[in-house]
């Protein structure tokens, strides 16, 4: 159900076999699979590849930045929010699962200051879950919890979602629809994505520190960093411009921009910002620029989901953030009409965010778009580190 904060794709990060050292390219240029270009025709091989893909994928908005270190490749709308109202990069979005990360730098910070630590059993802090002395810190965070999740999978949830998209829900409300549903598997044993593991990691971390998701997230995480165009809120109305987002899951194409987004992740991780904050926010935590090297370490190792399907060593989940061998990380969230996508390389120091809204012909499909279109860029902007979607 595209509902969902984050909807895991099965990707293949397929490097190329015996691939060469990429050129150093001259100042003023830009590596591609065609070589070094200049970076003006770059940006512009970009734009046309997105003008390409706006009909073809039934898209009526993208915004996309690319930045090769920090500074801006491509940073630019597509398409309108609303009929004679263009799509730009200052426009707000809710970017969904891209906040985990936040999340996990919290936790992470908190393990290195010596307050807890991720191999601590849920127990320790909220005694109440099913086989929460099984279940642990890193656990949660990996996804591999074998807990249910309130969304995915739960059509009476769903259902009550449909009939009133504006309802403000509680975490508290989250966490017990997702526990109407049996646990999946024994704990880390299996991979099964549910934001019920971040909604509960919200709350060990209030019970550490004593203080709000929310709280913290704006003294540990965005104002350490300067994003003052994220905003941290469950309410439907979030800071303008706003970039218009249209679903067609309940039957007839809507704009659902403004309806109630509580029922995503939990209480503090709820975010809106615009394009310039996403790409930024997502490479600091990429580079592990919050937290000790140790704990960096920690955040993109295979060991927790590799064995696990739909896991390899080729791509993982480590903590909050998907990994490919050929050292893309990226979150892809799927929320409320919008697809987005947040992604960093840093063999090459290079970011990316996008976020496509979809036209009536594409607004019930399912589909993530904005992955579909990262992909494609990564063929053209890092080509001995390209990610493909089988089938596709």
């Amino acid at each position: 159900m595209s509902l969902a904060c984050a909807l895991l794709v099965a990707f293949v990060a397929v490097p190329s076999a015996g691939a060469a050292a990429p050129p150093d390219c001259e100042s003023g240029q830009v590596l591609t699979s065609i070589g070094c270009v200049s970076r003006a025709n770059a940006a512009k091989h970009v734009e046309a590849m997105i003008r390409e893909a706006m009909p073809e994928l039934g898209l009526r908005a993208t915004v996309l930045r690319i930045d090769t270190g920090e500074e801006p490749l491509v940073n630019r709308g597509f398409g309108n929010s609303m009929k004679g109202v263009p799509a730009s990069p200052r426009m707000y979005w809710r970017i969904g699962s891209i906040a985990i990360p936040y999340l996990i730098d919290i936790l992470l910070q908190l393990q290195d200051e010596g307050k807890l630590s991720l191999d601590d059993p849920l127990s320790k802090y909220r005694p109440n879950f099913p086989e929460s002395s099984e279940v642990t810190l890193r656990m949660l965070a990996s996804v591999t919890s074998g807990y249910p999740d309130f969304i995915q999978e739960n059509e009476p949830f769903q259902k009550l979602l449909f009939e009133n998209p504006f309802r403000q829900w509680s975490a508290n409300e989250l966490i017990h629809w997702a526990f109407t549903l049996p646990v999946v598997c024994k704990p880390g044993t299996c991979f099964h994505y549910a934001h019920t593991n971040f909604a509960i990691l919200s709350q060990v971390i209030s019970k550490v520190t004593g203080k709000s998701i929310s709280a913290l997230m704006h003294e540990r995480v965005l104002g350490p960093l300067g994003l003052d165009h994220t905003a941290v809120t469950r309410f439907p109305a979030f800071p303008g411009p706003a970039l218009h987002a249209y679903t067609g899951e309940r039957g007839i194409y809507e704009d659902d921009t403004f309806w109630s987004p509580s029922w995503s992740i939990g209480a503090g991780t709820v975010m809106a910002a615009n394009m310039s904050d996403t790409v930024r926010g997502f490479r600091a935590m990429a580079r592990g620029e919050l937290i000790s090297k140790q704990s960096n370490r920690e955040r993109i190792s295979p060991t927790n989901t590799e064995n696990l399907k739909p896991f390899s060593s080729s791509l993982y989940y480590g903590l909050g953030v998907t990994v490919s061998a050929s050292g893309w990380q990226f979150q892809n969230p799927f929320i409320d009409g919008y697809t987005g996508i947040a992604a960093y390389l840093p063999s090459q120091d290079l970011s990316l965010g996008i976020v496509t809204t979809q036209l009536p012909e594409s607004s019930a499909n399912g589909t993530s778009n904005a992955t579909i279109i990262f992909t494609r860029l990564t063929e053209y902007l890092s080509p001995d580190h390209p990610v493909e979607i089988p089938g596709i």
